[in-house]
């Protein structure tokens, strides 16, 4: 009788050993995650997780979201409630459901906004080119973000087509490249692209 319930204990003392490796081992990984990657964690292995680890989680890949510490008091009137109180008495399932939707935004918010905030840090640069455009750097292509280079096109081109991919007006092109024929751009000569936001130097 003995015997067994020796074996019995063993047992058991082995199934908590291997359980709180097992769960070291989870902790470590999510902890090695973006939070990109965290959000579309299957709900099954979020479920794993007790309040106080998704906690942990949040805070070491997501430090910047404050998760309020749980105090569970005497529940007060509803009325007298404010946002931290109700807070703690949400399920923790609710609390990590509020916080991967959180996540979830954040990160989509910050994919569109950050091309077009770079695009408008770029734009908000001030160039400064030498005076003598034979020395100005040459374009690459020809968008709404090029400035203060020479474009050498490959074959001839309509003036309206290249204003219209720089979408700046056609006069203004033609008056900064008066070198040009008016009728059309040759292939190989170069077009100055100018905006007229920046600074010329002697």
């Amino acid at each position: 009788m003995a015997d067994r319930r020796a074996l019995f204990r063993k047992d058991v003392t082995k199934v908590k050993r291997d359980a709180t490796s097992e769960s070291r081992q989870l902790m470590n990984r999510l902890k090695q995650m973006t939070p990109a990657q965290f959000v579309r964690l299957p709900a099954k292995t979020l479920a794993r997780l007790t309040a106080a680890q998704y906690r942990e989680v949040v805070g070491t890949i997501a430090p910047e979201i404050r998760l309020p510490a749980p105090s569970p008091p005497a529940k007060p009137e509803r009325e007298t409630l404010g946002w931290r109180e109700r807070w703690r008495l949400l399920p923790s399932s609710a609390q990590m459901t509020a916080v991967t939707s959180v996540l979830t935004t954040a990160i989509v918010m910050m994919a569109i906004a950050s091309p077009q905030v770079w695009r408008w840090t770029l734009t908000h640069i001030e160039i400064v080119r030498p005076g003598e455009r034979g020395n100005w750097p040459r374009c690459t292509r020809l968008s709404p973000y090029t400035d203060g280079c020479l474009y050498f096109p490959t074959h001839d081109m309509d003036w309206n087509a290249v204003a219209a991919q720089l979408r700046m007006p056609r006069q203004q092109l033609y008056d900064d490249n008066k070198h040009l024929p008016p009728q059309f751009i040759p292939a190989r000569a170069p077009i100055a692209v100018w905006r007229h936001r920046g600074r010329l130097v002697e």
